[in-house]
């Protein structure tokens, strides 16, 4: 077993046998993305209130696809992301103007964010985040906001309510089921009707049907809180034997200066993937 600094899901025997006797049925991008809204909001450990106000439903690959329209969408503004959060996106926008904030105070007209919740480098809500909201409330910066660890996350309260500025939330189950991660099984909540690449993909009826498909025999049997409900008592074990700081995230802790090559440039940061001491194959 070893240590990984990306994020990689637990390998759990259930899910690939549940993977091995998927059966094929085709679902419409409607009935896909409410099985996904549901499946988001029916949770035992943590709470998201407002997402009913995003009237716009997309299937999206993954979330990395939400995060490419949404850069091409603001390319004419900065976006932006916080020091830590997933290098995809500094990745996809190096060719624009692009910034990496690491204080609230850096925040500014002509900005475009996207940010993590929970937050990427830490596994929890990240340290300054209702005032980052609400600081893009008030300086009308709009926000994607990546959702994609919430099959993994407890103990989080999310109310959308309060965030105008936040146009768009995507989610995908790369993280909280094993297999699925390379079957891109994503989905977008818009506030307002984007018009982009996803859109047509969607209206044109070529949105990946097999995908969906795998998404909704997958989350119509495990919920949210599945992770959780089975590595609960075995995560603290571990966290406790590494010696690593105990987050919402269940395949992350945070470690002390042995963990140093595990940075992602956020001083005296150190997240660590342990999905492998909780595989059970």
């Amino acid at each position: 077993m070893k240590l990984l600094k990306g994020a990689r899901p637990i390998q759990t025997p259930e899910l690939f046998e549940h993977y091995r006797l998927h059966n094929f049925t085709q679902y419409s991008v409607d009935e896909y993305c409410e099985i996904f809204y549901n499946w988001i909001i029916n949770s035992q450990d943590k709470t998201i209130t407002g997402l009913n106000q995003f009237n716009y439903r997309s299937s999206t690959y993954g979330t990395s696809q939400s995060f490419d329209n949404f850069v091409l969408r603001h390319a004419h503004k900065q976006v932006i992301n916080f020091a830590g959060d997933f290098q995809y996106h500094a990745c996809i926008s190096k060719h624009i103007n692009h910034g990496v904030l690491s204080n609230v105070n850096e925040l500014k007209n002509g900005q475009a964010l996207i940010i993590s919740f929970p937050f990427s480098d830490t596994g929890s809500e990240y340290k300054h985040f209702k005032e980052i909201l609400q600081t893009c409330n008030g300086l009308d910066i709009p926000v994607c906001l990546d959702i994609a660890y919430w099959g993994i996350s407890k103990d989080l309260n999310l109310d959308l309510n309060q965030w105008s500025c936040v146009q768009e939330v995507v989610c995908s189950l790369s993280k909280p089921f094993y297999v699925l991660e390379t079957h891109r099984v994503g989905v977008r909540f818009s506030r307002d009707y984007a018009d982009d690449g996803i859109c047509m993909i969607n209206e044109a009826g070529m949105a990946n049907v097999y995908s969906m498909s795998l998404g909704c025999w997958f989350m119509t049997r495990f919920g949210n809180s599945y992770n959780w409900e089975k590595y609960n008592e075995i995560y603290y074990n571990i966290c406790n034997l590494l010696e690593l700081k105990p987050t919402n995230t269940v395949i992350f802790g945070l470690g002390d200066r042995r963990y140093l090559g595990f940075s992602r440039g956020v001083p005296g940061n150190h997240r660590v993937c342990i999905s492998e001491y909780l595989n059970e194959s």
